[in-house]
């Protein structure tokens, strides 16, 4: 680091020094001109000492500034990346040494350190510092670690990284797409076979994760061959409610992909466990890749949901299609010329332009007053004759004319919440029709949509949850939510955002408000094997204040009959529980507090299912890493050839020290020392004046 010192003028010219020095050189004459000292030099001395205190007191006055330059060499950081997943492990080259290869990336760490800093990653599913030779990870993300360093690393300069892995990815983005972001060459170690051997591969499967009881579903199965031409095998099915089902498979040509078809019944409600296993070939390289446990959930019926329209609308169809997303919805759509006698296997009823002018249905709705339900209104909805079928909003219209009604999102609620990317979108959508009239809130109630008139935004509800303890009802003042629909899917290829919205009002809506003061949940129904399990406690007192003074315990028991004790810590006003990576399978839980005299207890289950990325792939993929290396400006080598790289990189010349100059500007009056300097001289010049008897 060198260090540079000057002096600049905030606003005066420098050639502001000569008349300062030329000030303290009259001053120090005309002190001196008539004084009675003999010793010519002393009397020249104490001239200087005044000259100089007084030409640094006229200084100081200007206000000059110091300028302090600072260069900073950064040497080039390069980073060795090793996949520590299984698939490098699985399929190693021809005569490749794991254990001479894990030194060799040792020695390549220790030579590259003497001449650039080094950081050392491994990754599979995600990036951790050091190296990792046990390479037991479950997936490949190798966009991850370009992601890593950019991220982590923004300030530093990254001079190249050192990627040894087999070109295998499973997660993540194509490592390629990102290549437009990297600003350093990237050198590719290529590991793995490319060569197919001879193994059957059973991919995923393709499943509804959720069937109905006494529904009939579909598991349809790929089976992949390498090196397979003329043989044969058998794939067996089976399920933990006793069916068992096989499909004989040939194959005709080496490579070749067999798609299989099983009809399965959900005749009890659960999980429902399905085993596939595939007969292994002669010689087949791998077993393990041959098999798939997969999970599917057995529901004893989906919610019933009412949808009674004034008439056909397009609302009609948009508002279907966005309930049913949620496969535990079915939706029975009526008009109000033919309303059906008996809502109660309804568990909310959404009335669309109701009532309206021509259809009172005032006797429909004082029988459904006890049901949850959501009104829309809308250009046909009379709203003096919904006033009192309703406890939510106070509507005084003057006139029959209609407004537009844009949407702006209440921050402050708290009912349910929805994601980011769904409140952003919800800003842009097109407005929404309704009676011009006045809307005041009657009681409490939840406002998640505002209404927006024009570009003025307004305190008054758009659409607004209400619960008085025994049933909940929504109003939207507008109808129109097709357009929601068309916007939000022409914009983002797709309708994610209005499905949200309407699916978490109706989940809301019908949901069966929870009197228990002991709940436990799963943070997930489902976890992949290398997930962090997560559970959730709550107690509520007799006031149903929510308290954690108890102690939680919990027992898990996993179906292979392994039990497992945790205790449940304090988070906020709740409990939490982080169970870490658990085995696969099928786990029941049961929790226990006490308050008081009072026990209790809360049940429930989740699964975790494997995970086999690692196993669906038996060939590297080394043109991944070929043009990985070649469009950022690096090189790809064979595990033998790794030390060369050292050589490459000096060679390059992207990888460099960069010189930092940092600038930083200081009064000069801040400076003790001037101050020290001036009082130093003026005490020494008095001090040897009286000595000698100047006056």
């Amino acid at each position: 680091m060198r260090l540079l010192f000057s002096l600049v003028f905030n606003d005066l010219s420098i050639w502001w020094l000569i008349p300062s020095f030329l000030l303290g050189f009259l001053y120090a004459w005309f002190f001196y001109r008539k004084a009675t000292i003999e010793n010519p030099l002393l009397k020249k001395a104490l001239f200087a000492m005044r000259f100089l205190s007084v030409s640094f007191l006229v200084l100081l006055l200007l206000s000059p500034l110091i300028k302090n330059e600072k260069q900073r060499l950064q040497k080039p950081v390069i980073f060795i990346a090793q996949d520590a997943s299984l698939s490098v492990k699985l399929n190693p080259q021809e005569d490749f040494n794991s254990s001479v290869y894990h030194q060799n990336l040792k020695n390549l760490q220790n030579k590259v350190g003497e001449d650039y800093d080094v950081k050392v990653l491994n990754f599979s599913n995600e990036v951790k510092n050091g190296f990792d030779f046990k390479e037991a990870g479950k997936q490949t993300d190798i966009s991850s670690v370009l992601s890593f360093i950019a991220q982590q690393n923004s300030n530093s300069n990254i001079g190249a990284l050192i990627l040894a892995t087999d070109g295998i990815y499973n997660k993540g983005a194509n490592p390629i797409t990102q290549l437009s972001a990297v600003q350093f060459p990237i050198y590719t170690v290529a590991l793995g076979d490319t060569i197919p051997k001879k193994d059957l591969v059973l991919m995923p499967p393709v499943y509804n994760q959720l069937v109905y009881l006494g529904n009939s579903h579909q598991v349809e199965v790929s089976v992949k061959a390498f090196g397979a031409k003329g043989a044969n095998t058998i794939l067996k099915l089976s399920t933990n409610d006793g069916q068992v089902k096989q499909q004989q498979i040939s194959f005709s040509k080496d490579e070749e992909v067999k798609n299989l078809k099983f009809t399965l019944n959900a005749d009890k409600k659960g999980v429902q466990k399905i085993a596939l296993n595939l007969l292994p070939i002669v010689n087949e390289v791998s077993n393990e890749n041959n098999k798939q446990t997969i999970y599917v959930d057995v529901l004893d019926g989906r919610e019933k949901i009412l949808l009674v329209a004034d008439a056909p609308h397009p609302d009609i169809s948009a508002l279907k299609q966005a309930v049913e997303s949620n496969k535990n919805y079915e939706v029975s759509l009526a008009f109000a010329d033919d309303l059906p006698k008996n809502t109660d296997d309804f568990g909310l009823i959404i009335l669309h332009n109701l009532p309206s002018a021509t259809h009172n249905i005032n006797a429909f709705l004082e029988s459904t007053k006890q049901k949850n339900r959501w009104f829309i209104i809308g250009a046909q909805t009379n709203v003096k004759a919904l006033k009192p079928h309703q406890n939510v909003l106070d509507i005084s219209s003057a006139n029959n004319q209609n407004q537009d009604y844009s949407a702006t999102l209440n921050p402050d609620f708290y009912a349910f919440s929805l994601n980011s990317d769904t409140k952003n979108r919800i800003a842009n959508l097109p407005p929404l029709v309704a009676p011009f009239a006045n809307y005041k809130l009657k009681s409490a109630a939840k406002i998640l949509l505002k209404q927006q008139i024009g570009s003025v935004k307004t305190e008054t509800p758009l659409l607004v949850f209400a619960d008085d303890g025994t049933h909940k009802t929504a109003v939207l003042t507008g109808e129109g939510i097709w357009r929601w629909r068309m916007e939000d899917f022409e914009k983002h290829n797709n309708a994610d955002a209005f499905k949200e919205l309407i699916s978490k009002s109706v989940q809301y809506l019908s949901a069966k408000e929870d009197r228990r003061k002991f709940r436990v949940q799963s943070n997930k129904n489902r976890y992949v094997e290398n997930e962090k399990v997560g559970l959730s406690a709550e107690l509520y007192n007799d006031a149903y204040e929510l308290i954690n003074e108890p102690e939680v315990n919990l027992e898990l028991k996993a179906t292979n009959g392994k039990k497992y004790s945790y205790v449940f810590s304090r988070a906020g006003d709740a409990y939490s529980l982080d169970m870490g990576i658990l085995p696969t399978g099928e786990y029941d839980f049961m929790a226990k507090t006490k308050l008081g005299t009072k026990s209790y207890t809360a049940n429930g289950s989740f699964l975790i299912e494997a995970l086999n990325a690692e196993l669906l792939e038996s060939s590297a993929n080394h043109q991944l890493l070929y043009s990985l290396s070649k469009t950022s400006g690096g090189a790809m080598v064979y595990p033998n050839e790794m030390m060369s790289l050292l050589d490459s990189i000096k060679m390059n010349e992207k990888v460099k020290t960069v010189s930092h100059q940092e600038k930083s500007y200081e009064p000069l009056i801040n400076l003790k020392w001037i101050f020290a300097l001036i009082v130093l001289l003026l005490s020494f010049e008095w001090f040897l004046r009286k000595r000698n008897g100047a006056v």
